[in-house]
């Protein structure tokens, strides 16, 4: 059979991605510098989530409007995966709970490229229904700022 070809739409609409090709990794690795990064796997969501605390600026001669400036940022992702047996990403972010460390997270965007960060994790849960599959969920709350936004390596 020959080779097929697709035409791609000029629409703008058409840049969407799918929420299912970002990915997250935790470092099961010894070290920062070094990473072994390792796919939460089963995973379902993982959404990232970045705010800036209000600082209320308001005052007498503000015309009645509020005004507010940003304050000190901080970001979580709140996570579920499909608990799949032996998944060593799941194994890891259960067992840094339990001991109560820290876990270096990559956020994995569909072009590849990353951001990187510390977080605790401040959440894990493991819900078992009757008839449904076994999910574990999650909350990693930032420890300091994400990473800029990084190519992948070539």
């Amino acid at each position: 059979m020959s080779e097929v070809t697709f035409a791609t739409p000029t629409n703008a609409s058409t840049n969407a991605t799918a929420g299912k090709d970002y990915l997250i990794y935790l470092n099961t690795g010894a070290t920062e510098a070094n990473p072994t990064w390792t796919l939460l796997g089963g995973q379902r969501s993982g959404d990232l989530s970045r705010q800036a605390d209000e600082i209320d600026a308001s005052h007498k001669t503000s015309g009645g409007w509020k005004t507010t400036l940003p304050g000190l940022r901080s970001w979580s992702i709140d996570l579920e995966s499909v608990y799949l047996a032996g998944d060593a990403g799941a194994k890891f972010l259960e067992a840094a709970f339990l001991a109560g460390k820290r876990v270096h997270i990559k956020f994995e965007y569909p072009d590849k490229s990353y951001i990187t960060g510390w977080g605790a994790v401040t959440e894990c849960s493991l819900k078992t229904p009757h008839d449904d599959v076994a999910t574990i969920s999650g909350t990693i709350k930032g420890d300091g700022a994400l990473s800029d936004v990084q190519q992948p390596a070539a």
